[in-house]
């Protein structure tokens, strides 16, 4: 994970135990591992906001209309309804103001 050799881990570990002595190594040791986890933990909520604020949320997904004369679910880009035939309303009848 960081390079380290298996020499070089022994060597480490003699050199700690060298300087905090056998009693004091643990406690040291679970410290270093907690602030190690804590350090983890930050990187990957870091990179969360990152993906968050560079990507936006992703869109919702499209939700299927339904037949309004039979009630079934249709795609958005029918015309007609493959279960009853009837032409679908893909758009908002609106009167034009030049019919009377």
């Amino acid at each position: 994970m960081f390079g380290i050799s298996f020499e070089e881990l022994i060597v480490l570990l003699v050199l700690a135990l060298i300087l905090f002595g056998p009693e004091k190594l643990p406690e040291y040791s679970a410290k270093l591992g907690y602030w190690l986890a804590k350090l983890r933990q930050a990187g990957t909520e870091l990179a969360r906001e990152i993906h968050t604020f560079q990507y936006h949320d992703p869109p919702l997904p499209r939700r299927e209309p339904f037949c309004p004369h039979c009630g079934q679910k249709v795609r958005h880009d029918f015309a007609f309804c493959p279960h009853c035939g009837q032409q679908l309303n893909t758009f908002k009848e609106t009167k034009s103001p030049l019919a009377s």
